[in-house]
């Protein structure tokens, strides 16, 4: 029988991706733990006070079959000023026990959960750990793929906890559109109920490995332990748990906060590889994603990136260097939103002219 425990926190130690980059266990109520890693690079108190975006803190949460190993990412936005954080959720990444002799997990099925809503838990230990760091920050969460699924879901159940949320090919929207998720719904929900554990048959030819690592055709270096070539096993647990979070977002989560969703200019979702697909999201049906994504909120700035991969910061150096410019101009937007300008006033004076 699994122990329970309230969420506490650990220390500060070195992590993987090393200098600069710290991590620390959170152990969640199951007994599992989920890591959050942190990157405080060497800058000068002049630079961090002349820092655009020093009043802003990011946590970075990853995607299905995913961890956390970003470190350009990292170092571009904490070059702004941003407290950088990012998240290794339950079940993934530097949270995986791994057989020292196969080099493989010795969880059945990584990634493992029947509702997408458990991962509060972490979102709110890393939140309250970010909070006391950095009082009075505008938190923003920056979710790819599942995470973004999953943030979304966050924020609309926590308003005031997010300030903004900034989405990177999130997935919003079933492969085959709305049509085929209500179809398969009822099937993998009743599949969960009787076992959802059971595995799925697999649906990832590699693509997305071949275009981003390092040792393929990609430029990225990564542990393919932690993020292996074809995805870890799905099971009905897990797309129904998608499904029905998919199923939310349809429904309108009604945020009330500024969110951000890049998105690849277009996607290739055929089973033989063509060189195209180094040039494409080879995860989402990017236009379902797209119009979903009016489905968030009222305020929603939608950005299409040309030869864009799933991950747009994996893309190739000029596709990512414009993301990067997109997400850091409208964090400074973020920053600025609310401050004294005369804005606001010179609005009122042309509306109401005889108020003066």
């Amino acid at each position: 029988m699994v122990k329970k425990y309230s969420a506490t926190f650990w220390t500060w130690g070195a992590d993987v991706l090393g200098e600069g980059f710290t991590r620390r266990s959170m152990m969640m109520k199951d007994g599992f733990s989920a890591t959050l890693v942190r990157y405080k690079p060497k800058r000068t108190f002049r630079q961090q006070r002349s820092a655009p975006l020093r009043s802003v803190s990011l946590l970075y949460v990853h995607g299905w079959s995913d961890y956390f190993f970003q470190r350009e990412l990292a170092q571009v936005i904490a070059a702004a000023g941003v407290n950088f954080y990012a998240l290794d959720l339950r079940h993934y990444g530097r949270n995986l026990p791994i057989d020292a002799a196969s080099g493989r997990s010795t969880i059945p099925s990584p990634g493992f959960t029947t509702s997408l809503d458990d991962y509060s838990e972490e979102f709110d230990a890393a939140i309250n750990l970010i909070n006391k760091e950095h009082r009075g920050t505008k938190l923003v969460i920056l979710g790819h793929s599942t995470g973004g699924l999953s943030a979304a879901l966050y924020a609309a159940a926590n308003p005031g906890k997010v300030h903004a949320l900034a989405l990177n090919s999130p997935w919003l929207e079933f492969q085959a559109s709305e049509l085929g998720r209500t179809a398969l719904s009822r099937l993998m929900q009743a599949g969960s109920m009787l076992n959802p554990h059971l595995f799925l048959p697999s649906v990832d030819p590699g693509f997305y490995t071949r275009t981003v690592s390092s040792q393929f055709e990609g430029e990225w270096d990564y542990d393919m332990t932690w993020r292996p070539v074809n995805g870890f096993k799905i099971t009905t647990g897990f797309i129904n748990a998608v499904f029905a979070a998919q199923s939310t977002v349809s429904r309108g989560l009604g945020l009330q906060i500024p969110v951000m969703v890049m998105l690849s200019a277009k996607d290739y979702l055929l089973p033989r590889w063509d060189d195209s697909a180094s040039r494409s999201d080879v995860a989402l049906n990017v236009q379902a994603v797209a119009q979903r994504s009016l489905d968030l909120g009222n305020e929603l700035y939608l950005v299409r990136l040309n030869d864009a991969l799933h991950d747009v910061f994996l893309s190739a150096p000029e596709v990512r260097s414009t993301a990067y410019w997109e997400l850091t101009s409208w964090l400074v937007a973020i920053a600025n939103r609310g401050k004294d300008t005369k804005l606001a006033a010179n609005i009122e004076a042309i509306m109401n002219p005889e108020a003066d």
